[in-house]
Order: structure tokens, then C-alpha cells, then sequence
């Protein structure tokens, strides 16, 4: 994808001294439903006649488009300001405008909600003496923070960026825009901050994503870091300056495992010890590359990819965290498609996670949430029939006894089904959580695949590496059964189905940049290629 550098990391000088400069004069405001405006007049003929898309041209000459929400927001008070007060920012008015400056920590772009306006409109306020132009700055600036701070609102409430404008199925339902509500509130006294925070994703892994965010953005501020040659060449034991770069861009980089172990060889920059191996190697763990330990050219590439870069990586995937219900519930099974893994949540812990395998690039996994509710033990296999005509039919046409060795008997309706057995292709366990795709779990005799880093080989179901393990976790936590009942319904060797007392949500997602609970964060391959759909619609929104 193609990526842009954020344009304000930080409130700049003049933000900072605006808001903390104003407090005498915005005092006297009180909330801003109380504030007695002088700038009405000018709202008034800004707002008036004015539908949801009308646009007005402000002091600055920049156009802005109104809302619905806005317009009759508005109306509903008689055209009064909401965040000026005497030409001037209310209290409430200086936490708004706090809050679209720093919105860059959610990886949004402060320009989508007009704040370089909003920071030129306070900028004259301050400094010009005419009256008459002031109130019609002041109207201007309060339009500009009610528009910002009601998108900002929506955009943590549901994502700034929508999939399905970008050719992506999305079938999971979306938060629904705060609206009017968010002016309400803040009109009333409330917070800012605490209305924003309350409109960002409940639990643990979005504010994971915002402090690996801010870690990112902190190496910019610092010069980012280095890169290695891309025809560099080094083994573990070698000396060459090359080793001295990759030593640098290791220690200069965002991971704290990996800057202290290449540290630890400083005193001999250009020789590849032992510790720089592991510093490397974990590197391309994160990466989703073979952890060797060798500078191979795959891995030159993912080490000079530059910090801007994996900021905008950072901010699409948390944009993809805004997508999703906000309370994902106490407990949930995750899985990241593009980084082939799965995770167990409960009360706010990874409890269980494994590698997995999914659909190959032509038998995509599908991205939707469901609810699993039974499991089965030593399952059979109806083969489907795209499977059955694709491969099977051909099969048997070369061989005859193809069924029989294979242990598959032929059904009713003219498709082959395998029974239960070491090489059925479901394996041992089958978890289901019924949809029209007919996407499960399960285990698989094809144990080889977990060792690779690209795992997307099945038809579009879900391999998993330790399914047994998985199996005791849902009879004890889900069945409300003893965990040895799994080892008693394997040895019967007959299908057993297992159905749940607790359904759990399943969550099948897609995120090229996933970080950890222990705040390590993972870069994956965009295998499905639904990253560079949404960059074009990214452009100027996330940063």
C-alpha cells in the first residue's frame, strides 16, 4: 500500500499555548449550552436555508460541507454557538479543540476534520482587534469544531474508512454513528475526552494498537531508522559493514527485545554474534518470515520498509478494530486470516492461541462473525460438492477403488462422504458454528503446514495446529463438562457431537498488523490483497 507521512504528531506550539492560553476568558463561559453568544448573527447566515451537503465558504476560503446533524443541531438553539463565547473558545470549546488535534492517536488524519482551519481561525482570533471580522471567524471556527468533533465521533464509533466502497464484503454489522448525541452531551458539560474514549473499542486490543501507535511515531520523532543494503549479504559469525547497518537498524527500531539484543554487541558493530542472530531471528518471526537468523533478501525487504510506513500499517488495522462490534463480549475466539493465527479470549486474556491454516487465494476464507455452538468428535466428511466435482469424480475415474482407500462411501444424493479414521481429512475434531459458507475449524492429518509461514492452503475452512487443546478448553468452558470427556469420546471412535451450554462468538477477521497482548506487534502479508483495495480510499484519512 502506498503510505503517507501524518502531518501532525503532535498539538504544535500554537495549539498548545491556544488552549492553555484562553482559560481566563473561556471561564466566563461556563458549559456551552449556557454561553452567551456574539456571533450569532454570523452563524445564522452561514446556516441559513442550509440542507445536509450545503457547503459554506469560510474566512480562511476553504469550503466546508454541512450535515445534517449540524444544520439542525443548530436550528434546535436558535443558531447560538456551541463553542465560542465572545469571540472567543469556551472552556468546552478549547477540549474539542484539543481533542481534533490529537487525533492522530487513533491514526486518523487531524485535516479530515478540518483542524488546520480551525487552528488558522483561532490563530486570527488571537491576534485581530476588528470586532465585526472576529464574529465571523468565530462563527466559523464554532461551525468547523461541531463538524469535526461530530465525524471524529462517528469515525472512532465505526471507522473512518468503509470496505464495501472499496469492493470488500463486510458482513458483520457496524456501530452506529453518535450523531446528534455527541453535541448533546457536550453541550450539557461532559468531557470531550471521556466521549471519545467511550466512542473507541471496549478491551484490551485497541488501546494495545494505540500504545504500539505512539511507540511507532516516537522512532520517527527520533530519525526512524536505518536500512541495510538491498544486496547485502552476512551469516552469523561474519564481519562486514553490513552487519554494522543491520545492527543499527535493529537497535533504532520500534521492538525492545530486538534493540536489546543487538546492543549487546555495540563494541563490535560490524561482527555478527550470536545475540544479533536472535535479535534478527525474532525480527522475522514478527514478520512472518522463516526465523532463521540470515539476512536473506525477503528479509532486507521487510527491514527497509520505513517507520512511516508501518504507521499507516498500524492505523488501517486499527480502523479495521472500529469495524467491529465495540464490546466483543467477556470471552470470543478470534481469528486473523492474514496472520494465519487464532486466539482464545477470556475476561480480557489470550488463553489459548495456535497457528492455523485458511483458504488458498482462490478458496478465500470469508470475513464474518458467528456464534459457535457444538463441537464433533472424530467427525465424518460430506464432501461438498464443488470439492466432489472438482476432484473426486476425476479421481475416481482414474482409479476405481479410490473411494474404499480412502475410507468414503458414496451417499443419497450421489456425493462422497469419509468416515471417521486416522485420515480423514477433518481429523479427529470439527467446530461449528453454522453459516452459508459452510466455514468451520477443525483438525487435519496434514500436520506438516503449521511449520510454514504462509498457511493459506484449504478450501476455505480453518486448519488448527493443537485442536485437542481447543476441544478440553470448550468442554470445560463451553460443554460445562470435565476436559477428560474428550479423551473418553475419541477412544469410542464413533462421530460424537458435543453441543455447548455457552455459545461463544467467533470472530474470522483480517488484520495485516496484529499486536499482542505482551505489546509485540506482528506484520503480516496482505495474502488476500484487501490492504491495497482500501488504500486509494485510506488517502487522507489514515495516517
Amino acid at each position: 500500500m502506498s503510505m503517507k507521512k501524518l502531518k501532525y504528531t503532535r498539538m504544535n506550539a500554537f495549539a498548545l499555548a491556544l488552549i492553555g492560553g484562553l482559560a481566563v476568558s473561556a471561564c466566563r463561559g461556563g458549559s456551552a449550552e449556557t454561553s452567551m453568544n456574539a456571533n450569532g448573527a454570523d452563524l445564522s447566515a452561514q446556516l441559513r436555508g442550509a440542507k445536509a451537503g450545503s457547503v459554506v465558504t469560510l474566512s480562511t476560503g476553504d469550503t466546508l460541507s454541512l450535515s445534517e446533524s449540524t444544520i439542525s443541531y443548530y436550528n434546535s438553539r436558535g443558531n447560538r454557538a456551541l463553542w465560542t463565547d465572545d469571540d472567543k473558545l469556551t472552556e468546552t470549546g478549547r477540549a474539542v479543540f484539543s481533542a481534533l488535534a490529537s487525533s492522530f492517536q487513533d491514526g486518523l488524519d487531524p485535516s479530515l476534520y478540518h483542524y488546520p482551519q480551525a487552528e488558522q481561525i483561532a490563530r486570527s482570533l488571537e491576534s485581530d482587534g476588528d470586532s465585526a471580522a472576529s464574529a465571523g471567524t468565530a462563527a466559523d471556527l464554532d461551525i468547523i469544531l461541531t463538524e469535526g468533533i461530530t465525524r471524529y465521533a462517528s469515525d472512532l464509533a465505526r471507522g473512518a474508512l468503509d470496505p464495501t466502497a472499496s469492493g470488500l464484503e463486510w458482513r458483520i454489522p457496524r456501530e452506529v454513528a453518535p450523531e446528534v448525541g455527541v453535541l448533546q452531551a457536550l453541550a450539557g458539560g461532559a468531557e470531550a475526552g471521556e466521549i471519545l474514549a467511550g466512542m473507541r473499542p471496549k478491551g484490551s486490543h485497541y488501546q494495545r494498537y494505540m500504545t504500539a501507535l505512539a511507540r511507532y511515531r516516537d522512532v520517527r520523532e527520533k530519525g526512524g531508522w536505518g536500512t541495510v543494503p538491498s544486496d547485502a549479504t552476512a551469516k552469523p559469525g561474519s564481519t562486514s559493514p553490513a552487519v554494522a547497518q543491520l545492527r543499527n537498524r535493529l537497535i533504532k527500531g520500534a521492538d525492545a527485545t530486538e534493540a536489546k539484543l543487538a546492543q549487546t554487541g555495540a563494541a563490535r558493530p560490524d561482527y555478527f554474534d550470536a545475540d544479533l542472530q536472535k535479535a534478527l531471528a525474532h525480527f522475522q518471526d514478527r514478520h512472518a518470515i522463516e526465523p532463521d537468523g540470515a539476512l536473506g533478501s525477503q528479509t532486507i525487504v521487510e527491514l527497509n520498509h520505513t517507520v512511516d510506513e508501518r504507521i499507516s500499517e498500524i492505523a488501517m488495522n486499527m480502523d479495521r478494530w472500529r469495524w467491529l462490534p465495540h464490546d466483543l463480549g467477556p470471552r470470543f475466539i478470534l481469528v486473523n486470516v492474514a496472520g494465519f493465527e487464532m486466539e482464545v479470549n477470556q475476561d480480557g486474556k489470550v488463553v489459548e492461541a495456535m497457528n492455523v491454516v485458511v483458504g488458498q487465494n482462490n478458496w478465500k476464507t470469508p470475513i464474518f462473525a458467528d456464534t459457535m455452538e457444538y463441537m464433533i468428535v472424530n467427525p465424518s466428511w460430506n464432501v461438498p460438492e464443488s470439492i466432489m466435482e472438482d476432484e473426486i469424480r476425476p479421481a475416481m475415474a482414474r482409479n476405481p477403488n479410490y473411494l474404499a482407500e480412502n475410507n468414503m462411501v458414496l451417499t443419497e444424493d450421489g456425493t462422497a462422504k469419509q468416515l471417521p479414521g486416522d485420515d480423514n481429512a477433518l481429523g479427529d475434531f470439527k467446530f461449528m458454528f453454522p453459516n452459508k459458507d459452510n466455514i468451520y475449524l477443525h483438525d487435519t492429518p496434514a500436520k506438516s503446514l503449521f511449520s510454514r509461514t504462509q498457511r493459506n492452503f484449504s478450501h476455505g475452512c480453518i486448519r488448527l495446529e493443537r485442536p485437542a487443546d481447543l476441544a478440553r478448553f470448550m468442554m470445560e468452558n463451553a460443554a460445562k463438562r470435565p476436559p477428560s470427556d474428550v479423551d473418553k469420546l475419541l477412544a469410542s471412535g464413533e462421530e460424537q457431537w458435543v453441543k455447548f451450554e455457552d455459545k461463544w462468538p467467533v470472530y474470522i477477521l483480517y488484520f495485516t498488523a496484529f499486536v499482542n497482548d505482551d505489546g509485540s506487534i506482528r506484520f503480516h502479508h496482505d495474502v488476500y490483497g484487501r490492504d491495497e483495495k482500501l488504500d486509494d480510499q485510506a488517502e487522507g484519512k489514515i495516517s
